[in-house]
């Protein structure tokens, strides 16, 4: 399990600097794919990014938000994740290994496919706001091409 877990936090840093440089504009998500992954992500304001993946279903969905500043803080990484979308309540996204989180993120991917503007703020990392343009062109439907939560795994 150790194992999985390393070479899963392994593959999405190393796609990290490919995603991060590779596409993404600040009007609308755009979707990328590399080395077995599908990638979604949009720029924002300064430095700050929000960024999917999916794999082929036997990882879990990834999310990093890098802030205006250049600090990151990603999904079921010990750190706290929030997703607000279209002003609602705020969705804890920061570990989907529960029934609980794998709701939360549920409930989040499929308001992002449809909102307006989502705000992300976590642990050590700066708010940033992003535009939902485009996303629900992008990204897939929750459950289904690979993108699933560790409690699904």
């Amino acid at each position: 399990m150790k194992k999985l877990m390393l070479t899963t936090a392994f593959l999405v840093c190393a796609s990290l600097p490919f995603a991060s440089q590779a596409f993404g504009n600040s009007d609308a998500w755009e979707k990328g794919w590399g080395q077995g992954v599908s990638e979604f992500v949009i720029q924002g304001k300064g430095k700050s990014q929000m960024y999917l993946a999916c794999g082929d279903g036997s990882q879990s969905a990834t999310l990093i938000f890098t802030d205006p500043n250049g600090h990151e803080v990603s999904m079921d990484s010990g750190k706290r994740l929030l997703l607000k979308i279209d002003g609602q309540d705020a969705a804890d996204v920061s570990d989907t290994s529960s029934h609980a989180g794998d709701g939360s993120i549920t409930w989040a991917w499929e308001h992002l496919r449809t909102g307006k503007q989502v705000v992300v703020s976590g642990e050590g990392v700066r708010p940033a706001i992003f535009t939902l343009n485009g996303a629900g062109k992008v990204l897939p439907e929750f459950g289904t091409q690979g993108c699933v939560s560790k409690f699904t795994l």
